[in-house]
């Protein structure tokens, strides 16, 4: 039985996979700075942390509303109210857990009236800095996986009966304990959420 369901936010629950990389491209940065510092953290020679300071360095003296504007333009997918209204109305609990922005997954939240959902993600303050509260890095306190036991805790679930959803098998092999796993490769996979809930 489901009794928890466990989000990615970029590129599962919106059409952007990089919310970091629309900002960058729409403030001219991606091409010759931004794109190095990715290839310096997958390659493991900075920290995650590291990265996203490198990252939000490249914005500053930008007001967050400007930030934020660009973050208006990213779409959601098509299929989020069907599917949060789904889980609503079963009041099963949902958990967005994301190295993306706050900012974004409380949008969506605020438009499908979510509840019961804690969500997960990293915030933007004025200068802009980034407040990190998902970590890429495995071992950090502040993983997807520790804070997917924090919050199955919370809403007393257990891996057992928790789907996980996201559009890289790199969150589904962190989130591997999880029992039921859906990617997202097509934006109408997400309906496929509603087939989970049928059989459980």
């Amino acid at each position: 039985m489901v009794s928890a369901v466990i989000f990615d936010l970029d590129g599962t629950l919106t059409k952007t996979p990089s919310p970091w990389q629309h900002v960058h491209q729409r403030l001219g940065v991606w091409e010759n700075q931004a794109c190095g510092h990715l290839d310096e953290w997958l390659a493991g020679r900075i920290s995650y942390d590291d990265f996203c300071r490198r990252d939000t360095r490249l914005w500053t003296g930008r007001p967050v509303r400007e930030i934020e504007d660009y973050l208006d333009e990213i779409d959601f997918n098509r299929h989020v109210p069907h599917v949060v209204d789904r889980l609503v109305q079963q009041r099963i609990p949902s958990i967005i857990i994301s190295s993306g922005f706050r900012y974004v997954a409380a949008k969506i939240q605020s438009r499908c009236s979510w509840e019961p959902l804690l969500i997960y993600a990293n915030e933007l303050s004025e200068g802009p800095e980034v407040r990190i509260n998902v970590s890429g890095d495995s071992t950090s306190p502040l993983s997807k996986r520790a804070l997917a036991v924090k919050a199955l805790a919370h809403f007393k679930s257990t891996f057992d009966e928790t789907l996980v959803v996201s559009d890289t098998t790199r969150d589904l092999a962190v989130l591997s304990d999880c029992r039921f796993k859906l990617l997202i490769e097509t934006e109408d996979d997400l309906l496929k959420v509603h087939r989970f809930l049928d059989e459980s």
